[in-house]
């Protein structure tokens, strides 16, 4: 059979008009030769977003945005339907996310799966996501550097206010005499640097002092031997007073004292003849007058020798001549 001309323009024409119907809903996110499922998720907002976007797992494309619709609620929120292919496996907790694509601010929609075990299907809806954009991650970094900024310039002020008030003409002069002080007290610690100098040279006193105390110890460990043997002496004292019995010599000596005071005590009263004699006159006197008499008798005994001598020859001739 012969196929005429017309009929095979038909076909040409028909097989294009299906070709460019096929190629428009396939860039709308509709391929007739694919199944796929139907998924939602709602937005508040969907900046840049727009049919035939792509639906990406991790930079795969795995579907395209169908279409965006308000929800009939008027809340000003935004449904958008996906067409996803059909045998991937997400997680129904998984999140539905805007995000750039690039800097000219071109949109696209990421799943972030979750850790469900239940797959997504057909007609689901799912959580939605915004990605911040560049200028809002920048913002969010610049706002707190700014408050920040503006705080420090604000203490920075009030600084600047008390160090205006602070240093007055008087704080200036005041500080002026305190550098002069400083300067003063340098000078005198570069003096006493230089004093301290001239004493540490080898002829400077502290020199001498040194040398002396090198001598001292030179002498002491000369005399080692020595100095061990009068240690070892006093040693050897100190064991005899420790053997001999001071506690009963001590005793003693108590015991000696309180005799002596109670004797001083009674001569004081008057008693017995040392207390007669410290506090009676009389016996003074009388001592003071026999010894007087006594005095004269041997002065006589001594000048007239005779007189005593013939009265002791007569008495003891009477005796003799008494006792035949």
């Amino acid at each position: 059979m012969k196929v005429s001309r017309e009929i095979k323009i038909g076909i040409i024409v028909i097989t294009g008009i299906i070709l460019l119907f096929w190629g428009i809903n396939y860039l709308k996110g509709k391929d007739f030769f694919t199944s796929q499922k139907l998924v939602f998720a709602v937005y508040d907002r969907v900046d840049g977003l727009a049919p035939s976007n792509p639906v990406q797992v991790n930079g795969l494309k795995i579907g395209l945005v169908k279409s965006l619709y308000l929800l009939p609620d008027h809340s000003g929120r935004i449904v958008v339907s996906m067409h996803i292919t059909h045998d991937v496996l997400i997680p129904k907790n998984s999140v539905a996310e805007i995000f750039g694509t690039d800097l000219l601010g071109s949109k696209a929609i990421r799943f972030v799966f979750g850790d469900s075990k239940d797959d997504v299907k057909n007609g689901d809806t799912l959580a939605a996501g915004i990605e911040k954009s560049l200028s809002q991650e920048v913002s969010a970094q610049v706002v707190p550097i700014k408050q920040k900024a503006e705080n420090l310039l604000s203490s920075f002020d009030s600084v600047l206010a008390v160090v205006r008030d602070v240093f007055n003409e008087s704080t200036k002069e005041n500080l002026r005499k305190s550098f002069e002080s400083i300067s003063n007290s340098l000078t005198s610690i570069q003096n006493v640097a230089g004093n301290l100098d001239t004493v540490l040279r080898k002829e400077g006193k502290l020199k001498n002092i040194f040398d002396d105390v090198s001598s001292i110890m030179a002498n002491i460990k000369n005399n080692n031997e020595k100095i061990s043997s009068i240690i070892s002496n006093f040693s050897a004292i100190s064991d005899t007073l420790a053997r001999a019995n001071i506690a009963l010599t001590l005793d003693n000596t108590r015991k000696t004292l309180e005799q002596t005071s109670s004797l001083f005590q009674k001569i004081n009263k008057g008693e017995g003849t040392m207390g007669q004699l410290a506090t009676n006159d009389s016996l003074y006197i009388n001592l003071n007058a026999t010894a007087r008499d006594l005095d004269v008798l041997l002065k006589d005994f001594n000048e007239n020798p005779k007189r005593y001598i013939g009265l002791s020859l007569i008495s003891i001739g009477g005796k003799k001549k008494k006792t035949h």
